[in-house]
């Protein structure tokens, strides 16, 4: 039992390691309403491409790995540095085509950042920063009734090189549990099954 909890100890350092390697995240989750918002807290050590990609639209495959289902709502995203200074926004990028509507509206946005912290903020499509804080301040409302009848799942990778502490709040959001901590949790309850068998 010992030899299984430690093989599947070393997998699971192994496959962090590689995800640590490949700098990518992924956050899904599910919007609570029109107005909701989700927030990407990061830094970036040194100057490095870091790329935004949104999945909620024409679905597609994220970072994780995890297949999404074409159909969420219009995405829009922003980008801010630490001082709030808009640096970058978008809302429709014509990478990924919607098999159900044959439009392209997800977001997309890749630049240059050197070090410093920074914040990704993904709403629906016109829900615009006006002023104030960027979490409490104020925001013009989407104009949109039930996610004008899409579904109000999201699904957001970011990567590149040199990311730290990147973690997501959301603002009228219910997140999806991220797929390392469920891995996390399992092991903790394979060990505990584990140790209880031994004695």
């Amino acid at each position: 039992m010992k030899k299984m909890f430690l093989a599947a100890l070393m997998f699971f350092m192994a496959t962090q390691v590689n995800a640590t390697l490949i700098s990518a995240y992924s956050f899904t989750g599910d919007f609570d309403t029109d107005d909701s918002r989700y927030y990407i807290q990061f830094d970036v050590t040194d100057t490095a491409t870091i790329s935004f990609l949104s999945h909620s639209y024409a679905g597609g495959v994220n970072a994780a790995g995890d297949i999404i289902a074409d159909g969420g709502f219009d995405p829009q995203l922003f980008i801010f540095d630490a001082a709030s200074t808009l640096l970058e926004s978008d809302d429709d990028s014509s990478s990924v085509i919607s098999a159900s509507s044959n439009y392209a509206y997800d977001a997309f946005i890749s630049l240059v950042l050197t070090a410093g912290s920074y914040t990704a903020v993904l709403t629906q499509y016109d829900s615009d920063f006006i002023s104030g804080d960027l979490v409490t301040g104020v925001w013009s409302p989407s104009g949109k009734t039930n996610f004008n009848d899409r579904t109000a799942f999201f699904s957001f990778d970011i990567s590149g090189d040199n990311l730290d502490n990147v973690g997501g709040i959301g603002v009228g959001t219910t997140p999806v549990p991220e797929p390392g901590t469920l891995a996390m949790l399992a092991l903790g309850l394979f060990g505990f099954a584990g140790r209880r068998f031994s004695k």
